[in-house]
């Protein structure tokens, strides 16, 4: 999650790579963790995409080191070929955004936009409006999409609006952004990037939410006081890092949401949580992506 200094910079990275299509979600998942700032389909068939990635700098070691890390951390046996890797003059990223970023509507009554749709019509929906400095947390990535989903069924079923939310692995501040949207008056975020805090605090102001978010650089341990929803959209070795903290971040009678897993990994992640005491109250799942919602019953300790 890296921070838009395009005004600033003059070039940026971008490699080309062939994904198998059943990979093509998770690869653009794991780029984005390691600083991707987006993505493009430039080809596409029933059985590979091609695709173009966009970064702010060269990683270290390049496309190559991203490849391994890959297979070395998520998936062993893929077949992933770089086809290509360059600087590029940043006027040609800025025009790919802007191409690429359109109006999400997401759920019954949210609709994330980029920050110059300044005209767009809302059709009575909640405006989420994101300057699209990272690629992530923009809405189109389906993981995104789901956590808004449930976060969004969550508050328009419940009895009483939560006073509080912790936004853990806050990113773009999309997620934060939507709860207040909705009527939670007060949210914390924390994320281990440093640089995204400049992206959250830039689309609070966007939004007009000065003083409703705030989000620390650090890890959810940071985090003292816990709150009746919590929210964290990860991967799955991720979230299984925290869950410690997730429960104790929890408020008995308090909800969780996840986001970020792939369809087979939710057994693994419910099954642990619940050794914690969580219960499974409810999932989303789209194109194999899935969300999931947890209760901490009263009575855990």
């Amino acid at each position: 999650m890296m921070q838009n200094n395009s005004s600033c910079k003059e070039t940026f990275f971008e490699t080309c790579c062939t994904v198998p299509a059943e990979l093509e979600e998770l690869w653009n998942w794991f780029c984005f963790e390691k600083g991707a700032l987006g993505v493009e389909t430039l080809a596409e068939s029933s059985t590979e995409k091609t695709l173009r990635i966009f970064f702010e700098n060269k990683p270290t070691g390049g496309a190559k080191k991203i490849f391994e890390d890959f297979q070395n951390e998520i998936f062993p046996e893929s077949k992933i070929k770089i086809l290509e890797e360059a600087i590029r003059p940043v006027e040609n990223w800025q025009a790919n955004w802007r191409e690429h970023f359109s109006p999400v509507k997401v759920g019954q009554s949210l609709i994330i936009l980029p920050s110059w749709e300044t005209e767009f019509e809302l059709d009575g929906r909640h405006p989420v409006w994101i300057d699209p400095g990272q690629g992530f947390g923009t809405g189109h990535h389906l993981s995104t999409a789901l956590a808004l989903e449930m976060l969004e069924q969550f508050i328009l079923n419940s009895n009483t609006i939560p006073e509080s939310m912790l936004d853990i692995g806050i990113g773009s501040g999309i997620l934060a952004i939507a709860a207040c949207r909705l009527g939670i008056p007060k949210v914390t975020g924390v994320d281990i990037e440093t640089e995204a805090i400049a992206e959250v605090e830039r689309n609070i102001k966007l939004n007009g939410l000065s003083g409703r978010i705030k989000a620390h650089a650090g890890q959810p341990s940071l985090l003292k006081n816990p709150a009746p929803l919590v929210i964290s959209n990860m991967l799955l070795r991720e979230l299984l890092d925290i869950r410690l903290d997730l429960f104790r971040l929890t408020n008995p009678g308090g909800t969780l949401i996840c986001s970020g897993l792939l369809g087979e990994q939710a057994g693994e992640l419910c099954n642990s949580m619940s050794q914690l005491g969580f219960e499974n109250c409810s999932s989303l799942e789209r194109e194999n992506w899935r969300a999931i919602q947890f209760l901490r019953p009263e009575n855990k300790s």
